[in-house]
């Protein structure tokens, strides 16, 4: 295979990618609504591409995925906090109930990145950066970003990437995508090696990606508005993030820099959005308290006294939710400024206003573990998960505070629990390595130490902590077997040739 076929190869591939990412398109497509749709209240979309033909088995597209993570989170810090990724997967989930896909299993998880900006990986893995959350103004604005995200998957628009990434090994295919899904420098494509693909090719599928990019407006606006939120509020997001590009000092959003919004994509969607009867959607109380724990998190130490005195404002000011958010984010920055006593007044009136709200009550409990109050702490973390059993979040924090006092194996209790609930996260891993360090089984902690490095894309340093507690199984048959099994898929994955 000679160089340039080659080159030509890796731009079709770079540049398929792109529609996977929450980019702004440079022209809409037409469409024409019929009466036979506006009946329906469902939209006919045109043939713009048919991928339907590329078969890509679920295994693949799965181990791809599962790849794609690990290359995710060697790249960029995703966020630890469990509150956070929970609520981004209930809203998720709301909005894929009402999807192409009602049953699709879409995994959804947050990006510590002040940057605006979101994408769509393979096996339905959709990132949100914690600077889009806080751009949003509403959570209809935040759900219509999820929308779009979600019409990428469903219509699947990763399919031809995935087909070419199926030629590389895993390893390679991950590393690429995530690359390029993040915008980063991809090692062994420079801007030489993408000059020299003829103008005609790259124009071609330029045009196909903002086909892409249309498609996914058009079905997100129509889900957005099946889930229960305001579909005009796409445009409207639109319409601001164009606004923000021309405002003096303005940086850009990490999500137009690829390609600028345009009046006609803000139109065009707006248009769309008229079709739907006018409601007004509140925020939820979680989105609310959401984007003030990600606000809280963004200030600096240095600027503490400012956010707490603008929080102090707020709390006298809008309705009893917006009130109420503002004092939960002031006992927070209070918690970051180790004023324990005035947070604890603050969370325990909010709780006890709103016993139903889980934020308030763990936050509580929080300050009292930080305050040095460890039995106080466990008490409320045992009330919350009494309160809220099906709460990842209160399980795990719970685990947490159990094992730093002292308390291993009841914390192993709830972490083996999570292990059969969910996809195990690096966090669970890592609690359980040290759980397990500390009730004397150092087999067992080293495999999961091992998963840990490996969740992280750190394949060799797994295998490293994988002999480690093969020389610990002693003479144990069925322990060192199991282990010598996952040695053995683990340097498979680093020296398989290709995925197909």
């Amino acid at each position: 295979m000679n160089t340039h076929h080659n080159i030509t190869r890796i731009r079709r591939f770079l540049t398929m990618l792109f529609a996977s990412a929450f980019t702004v398109i440079i022209a809409a497509s037409a469409f024409v609504w019929s009466k036979e749709s506006m009946a329906n209240n469902r939209i006919k979309l045109p043939d713009i591409g048919n991928t339907s033909n590329i078969i890509i088995s679920g295994e693949l597209e799965k181990k791809l995925g599962k790849a794609f993570l690990r290359s995710i989170r060697r790249s960029i810090p995703l966020s630890s906090d469990q509150e956070i990724n929970d609520y981004a997967q209930q809203l998720g989930d709301k909005v894929a109930k009402f999807s192409e896909q009602p049953d699709r299993q879409f995994n959804f998880f947050v990006v510590r990145d002040y940057r605006i900006n979101a994408f769509a990986g393979p096996d339905a893995n959709i990132g949100l950066n914690t600077g889009l959350i806080l751009a949003a103004e509403s959570e209809s604005e935040l759900a219509s970003v999820v929308a779009h995200e979600i019409a990428h998957v469903t219509q699947q628009h990763l399919q031809r990437a995935i087909e070419t990434a199926s030629q590389m090994s895993l390893p390679s295919a991950a590393a690429t995508l995530a690359a390029v899904v993040l915008g980063a420098t991809v090692p062994g494509v420079g801007p030489a090696a993408i000059l020299a693909v003829q103008a005609g090719q790259v124009q071609k599928q330029i045009n196909f990606t903002r086909s892409h990019e249309a498609e996914a407006d058009r079905v997100g606006v129509q889900n957005l508005a099946d889930a229960g939120f305001d579909p005009r509020s796409m445009p409207v997001f639109f319409g601001r993030l164009q606004t923000a590009t021309t405002q003096y000092g303005q940086k850009i959003p990490e999500i137009l820099l690829t390609h600028p919004a345009p009046v006609s994509r803000i139109s065009d969607t707006a248009a769309r959005a008229e079709k739907f009867p006018y409601k007004q959607v509140e925020d939820s109380q979680d989105f609310r308290l959401i984007r003030m724990k990600i606000r809280v998190n963004k200030q600096q130490q240095t600027s503490t006294n400012e956010l707490i005195q603008a929080l102090t404002d707020e709390s006298k000011q809008g309705t009893p939710e917006i009130k109420d958010a503002a004092r939960y984010g002031l006992a927070l920055a209070l918690m970051k400024d180790r004023q324990f006593e005035k947070a604890r007044v603050i969370l325990s009136a909010l709780n006890k206003r709103n016993p139903t709200q889980l934020h308030y009550l763990t936050a509580l409990a929080l300050n009292e573990y930080r305050d040095n109050k460890p039995q106080r702490s466990l008490t409320l973390f045992h009330q919350a998960r009494q309160q809220f059993p099906q709460s990842r979040a209160v399980n795990l924090l719970y685990a947490k505070v159990l094992l730093h006092n002292g308390k291993p194996q009841q914390a192993l209790t709830h972490l083996n629990e999570d292990l059969q609930r969910y996809e195990p996260t690096p966090d669970v891993y890592d609690l359980l390595s040290i759980a397990y360090g500390q009730v004397d089984n150092s087999v067992r902690g080293f495999q999961f130490r091992a998963e840990y490095f490996f969740s992280l894309g750190l394949t060799k340093d797994a295998i490293i902590q994988l002999e480690q507690a093969l020389r610990a199984a002693d003479n144990n048959f069925y322990l060192s077997s199991q282990i010598e099994n996952r040695i053995n898929q683990f340097r498979a994955e680093l020296n398989a040739p290709r995925l197909l």
